[in-house]
Formats: structure tokens, C-alpha cells, sequence
């Protein structure tokens, strides 16, 4: 099974590569049919802080697909681009998301792909792997580090 999920993953990654700049042109119209434009939130009634972040997807005017993190308090949001979408399933997606901004400090430019699920109850992580040495951070909805799975966002607005 983990070897048929692994290949499915390799053959995912390799397919956006091959698309090139058409997938890079879809990616934002993707996203919006699968519904992940707005804000989302672990807890969509507290305040933004460290420790519950909000996410904000949209399409900026050029059409291109941008993720921004609000941290809360005097900390900077932090933006991210989405370069390249793929449905995987009616409720899953994949996404390549590159930190984009100079607030990551050294993880800055670094891009992840992200398979993501979006059912009426949220929208989660399922796995997360670093594009650059395939390190893999969020796995069957977990984190590999620790066991714990991968908090439910809901859409704030």
C-alpha cells in the first residue's frame, strides 16, 4: 500500500511538472471550484494569535493563486504563492505551495506539496512533503513528528 501510495504521489508530482505554465495559469480556478477561496481558521471565533493562524487563499489581481498567514499580535503576516493545483478526487486536492516572502527567514522559497481534503466539516492536511529533499511532514492526515493528527479548518469567511 505505501509503495502504490508513494508512486501515486511520484506520478502526481511528475504530471505538474509536464503540465508546465498551462497547470500554472489553472491553479487559481482550481482552487475556487474546489471552494478554498476565504479565510479558515482552526477556531473561526478567537482572535488570531501564534496558535491559531488564519489562512487566507485567494487569486491576486494578475490571477495567481496566494496563500497569506495571519499570525496575529505584532507578528507579520506571512505570504506564500500556490504555483501549481490539481483535483485529485471530489474532495482532495493537490497543491505545490512555495513560502513567498522574506518573514520565513530561511525557509523562505521553499515549497511544499500538500494533498488536501475539503468536506462540509473543514478543510485539513492529509500530507506534506518538502519539494527539495522529500521530506515528508504530514503523512495520512498525522504529523510525522509527533502522531498528532492535523487540526480541521473551518471557513471563516
Amino acid at each position: 500500500m505505501a509503495f502504490t501510495y508513494r508512486a501515486g504521489l511520484a506520478l502526481i508530482a511528475l504530471l505538474l511538472l509536464l503540465a508546465g505554465p498551462a497547470a500554472a495559469q489553472q491553479t487559481w480556478p482550481v482552487l475556487a471550484k474546489m471552494g478554498v477561496g476565504g479565510t479558515w481558521a482552526a477556531v473561526c471565533t478567537e482572535d488570531v494569535s501564534d496558535s491559531n493562524w488564519f489562512h487566507t487563499y485567494y487569486g491576486d489581481k494578475s490571477g495567481v493563486a496566494r496563500r497569506r498567514a495571519d499570525r496575529g499580535g505584532d507578528l507579520p503576516s506571512l505570504n506564500s504563492t500556490i504555483d501549481s493545483s490539481q483535483n485529485l478526487t471530489p474532495t482532495t486536492f493537490l497543491m505545490r505551495i512555495r513560502n513567498d516572502d522574506a518573514g520565513w527567514g530561511a525557509n523562505d522559497q521553499v515549497a511544499y506539496d500538500v494533498i488536501a481534503e475539503i468536506t462540509p466539516r473543514g478543510m485539513r492536511s492529509l500530507s506534506s512533503t518538502r519539494t527539495s529533499d522529500g521530506k515528508q511532514f504530514i503523512k495520512d492526515g498525522k504529523f510525522t513528528a509527533n502522531g498528532n493528527p492535523v487540526r480541521l479548518f473551518h471557513r471563516c469567511k
